[in-house]
């Protein structure tokens, strides 16, 4: 099994734009944040906390497992998303051993967004930002963001 790849913020863009695509059925983002995720999200991204993961992946695998591409987010994507993506992949390749042969499993490839949420603020704010959903805009202008 292929370890999660990095996937660039402009390349997830262009999925989340192209209206031929439907989130939960062409691809799912991940979002691993807490609470702050309240405050501005990817459009279609789902909530599982870091924290919840290891307790989340049969239900993720059971509705999403038919979709071909899946995308695991933090803030920074330095260490709570990659991990989430590594523990959902390593759950991943526990169901391939069971997995009827033409399972869609067998397609679905794990991402890793380079850079998290924060690239994703940073890159789109300002000039698309429809692809911010629920954003707070007064949390992004504080001094530790």
């Amino acid at each position: 099994m292929q370890a999660p790849e990095r996937l660039a913020v402009d390349d997830l863009a262009s999925l989340v734009r192209n209206k031929d695509k439907t989130p939960g059925v062409d691809y799912v983002i991940v979002d691993v944040r807490d609470e702050d995720y309240k405050v501005g999200h990817i459009p279609g991204a789902i909530n599982v906390p870091a924290h919840e993961m290891r307790a989340s992946t049969t239900r993720l695998l059971k509705d999403y497992g038919a979709v071909p591409m899946i995308v695991f987010h933090c803030a920074l994507s330095q260490v709570r998303g990659p991990k989430s993506a590594r523990i959902y992949n390593e759950a991943l390749a526990e169901a391939l051993e069971t997995a009827e042969p033409g399972s869609p499993l067998f397609s679905q490839s794990v991402y890793i967004l380079t850079g998290g949420f924060t690239s994703w603020v940073y890159r789109f704010r300002n000039t698309e930002p429809e692809l911010i959903t629920e954003f707070s805009q007064q949390l992004w202008n504080a001094e530790n963001y």
